[in-house]
């Protein structure tokens, strides 16, 4: 869905005329964000319930986290009404084997990498380093990685590499990334337990949206409209 301007197109169901009529709505960025919250707050606290029970048994974290994107971005870009629990469930079943791999995989990569000064006999600010690097990394990569996922019906690798080039060629949108959904989680791992409340009632939901609400605008630009969650 390719647009030349900057301005982006959402579609909300209208509060008038039932869920299955869309009333369009026009947002980029924060506003976005906004729209997406004052609209779908309610949704969002139960997607954010239904993902933290389907991330318990651990395997299914990849899954349930492709679930988490599909709806959040369902309701971010320009496309048709799915509920909540189709669209996260549809989207969970998906290559399940094969995501849950991939995604364990990428999520032991960080720490793997930061064993690497210990295994070596590195101590103090190497270790530092070497973690906040991989750290940094894994969540550059994955904020394009998941959302590829459900937008692209590809080869796993191939959206992988995506996920990587665009991390690169589109550095101020991942600068926007870091600057919010990542300083959220860094205050996340500072304040766990005081933010556990709100942990548990939308932060997980909230920082998906920032990051599918940033992300939108360069797949937009480089992918057209015929996306796996669309059709």
């Amino acid at each position: 869905m390719a647009f030349p301007s900057k301005e982006k197109v959402m579609a909300f169901p209208s509060k008038e005329k039932g869920r299955d009529v869309f009333a369009a709505l026009k947002a980029s960025g924060w506003e976005s964000v906004r729209l997406v919250l004052s609209q779908y707050w309610v949704r969002l606290i139960g997607l954010n319930l239904l993902y933290l029970l389907c991330c318990l048994p651990v395997i299914t974290i990849p899954a349930a986290t492709c679930g988490l994107h599909r709806v959040i971005l369902n309701m971010v870009r320009e496309t048709r009404y799915e509920g909540v629990f189709h669209g996260f469930f549809a989207e969970f079943r998906t290559h399940f084997l094969k995501r849950t791999v991939f995604g364990l995989l990428l999520l032991l990569a960080p720490a793997s990498i930061a064993c690497y000064p210990i295994i070596f006999g590195m101590e103090g600010s190497a270790v530092v380093i070497t973690t906040t690097i991989s750290v940094l990394l894994y969540f550059c990569i994955t904020k394009y990685f998941y959302p590829l996922l459900v937008l692209l019906d590809v080869d796993i690798w191939a959206n992988f590499k995506n996920a990587c080039i665009m991390a690169v060629v589109e550095w101020r949108t991942t600068l926007q990334l870091l600057i919010t959904a990542g300083l959220l989680d860094l205050m996340l791992l500072l304040f766990t337990y005081q933010a556990l409340p709100f942990y548990i009632i939308i932060l997980c939901a909230f920082n998906c949206l920032l990051g599918c609400s940033f992300v939108n605008q360069p797949f937009e630009k480089y992918f057209g409209s015929k996306t796996a969650s669309e059709k």
